[in-house]
């Protein structure tokens, strides 16, 4: 026998691919109408036209399957107002405080957090050398998840080597809010992007500043600006461990550090450098993607070592962290880039990248009782 209580007890198995937790104990389950031995269940996205929806849909139906008593399943989806959203995220705060969690250290005197309005996940780019692709990999990341539907935003914190707005091919200088916030600049397919060579009169001319004016800067090019609701902010950081990347660290709400490596032994020495750096300020670490990691010869398609054999994958399991994936040597990278289009290139590469990264900041949100730090005031994305 179908009834409405055996069928949200079988959902009750069913995970939220963004979040982790229940469909059932997220109120995701609005409608359930049962007709003889069929169902017709509807459910409420926390993100609307979310990539993940087949899969949700696909587990709901294999769930009330289970039992042989239904014969179809119908599987409706909605999305969750702001303010359904909003409820959910005091649902899940509640969630932290009941279990006593204790929160991340300190990030030193005088130095303010700033908060993350509208932002679900922030995540920083970093490398310990430069040249290894970490502005590449940024906005190709970018690019992918803003092709899966997500409202995506690129923060350029590479102020004296910027080049995101040149991959983009951005040029117009943002303007203001009659609040006075800027308005970051939106790409082609609609990702946001604010960049130090936005706002600077001549694009040619040298950053010569000392580390508090650079400090200064990245904060405001994060707080004085009018991101909007985003599932995604991308913080692209310059290479080291200096001023720039250390203000990234304290200042913004990081919900977790990407790491770019490529093959050479120099680049993999200097990149445990930064990621050291990242387990000292207490960031959680995504994982590692090597860029360059072979070049496939067009005729044979055979993969030539061009700096050396891959080592991300070792690397990663010696610093502990999760390998995302290797990124192949492109010559048609460098073009699109060259001509700002670099929204026009794509690799499946990437896709697996961004399937992984989906997937692993999902466990940070399951890990809420550990006290991680979620935002979940975001609109839905737009079609």
């Amino acid at each position: 026998m179908i009834d409405k209580q055996s069928v949200i007890d079988s959902l009750r198995g069913v995970l939220d691919p963004e979040i982790g937790i229940s469909i059932v104990d997220l109120n995701m389950v609005r409608d359930i109408t049962i007709t003889g031995d069929d169902v017709r269940v509807k459910i409420a996205l926390t993100v609307a036209h979310c990539p993940l929806a087949k899969t949700l849909q696909s587990d709901v139906e294999k769930a009330l399957k289970k039992s042989g008593s239904v014969h179809s399943v119908t599987v409706e989806t909605t999305s969750m107002s702001k303010a359904e959203l909003n409820d959910l995220r005091t649902m899940l705060q509640n969630r932290t405080t009941k279990t006593g969690a204790e929160p991340k250290a300190s990030i030193g005197p005088g130095i303010e957090r700033l908060g993350k309005r509208e932002i679900r996940n922030i995540i920083a780019v970093v490398s310990g050398k430069g040249g290894v692709g970490k502005s590449f990999v940024t906005s190709m990341l970018a690019c992918e998840l803003r092709r899966q539907g997500y409202e995506v935003g690129v923060l350029d914190a590479d102020l004296t080597g910027p080049s995101i707005a040149k991959v983009f091919g951005l040029s117009d200088r943002p303007s203001k809010t009659p609040s006075g916030a800027i308005t970051p600049i939106q790409t082609m397919t609609g990702i946001r992007v604010m960049s130090i060579n936005l706002v600077l009169d001549d694009p040619g001319t040298p950053v010569i500043w000392r580390g508090p004016i650079v400090n200064s800067v990245i904060r405001q090019l994060y707080w004085e600006v009018d991101w909007g609701p985003l599932h995604y902010l991308l913080v692209d950081l310059p290479p080291g461990t200096s001023d720039a990347p250390l203000t990234v660290f304290q200042s913004l709400p990081l919900d977790g550090v990407i790491v770019v490596s490529s093959p050479q032994n120099l680049a993999s020495m200097i990149v445990t450098k930064a990621v050291n750096m990242a387990k000292k300020m207490n960031a959680e670490i995504l994982g590692l993607v090597e860029n360059m990691s072979y070049l496939e010869c067009p005729e044979c398609g055979e993969k030539i070592n061009v700096y050396g054999p891959s080592q991300g994958e070792k690397l990663a399991a010696e610093l502990g962290i999760l390998f995302l994936g290797s990124i192949p040597i492109d010559p048609v990278i460098a073009r699109k880039s060259d001509e700002g289009r670099i929204e026009d290139y794509s690799s499946p590469a990437f896709q697996a990248i961004t399937d992984k990264l989906r997937l692993r900041t999902s466990e940070q949100v399951q890990q809420l009782t550990q006290g991680l730090p979620i935002a979940w005031s975001v609109e839905p994305a737009k079609s």
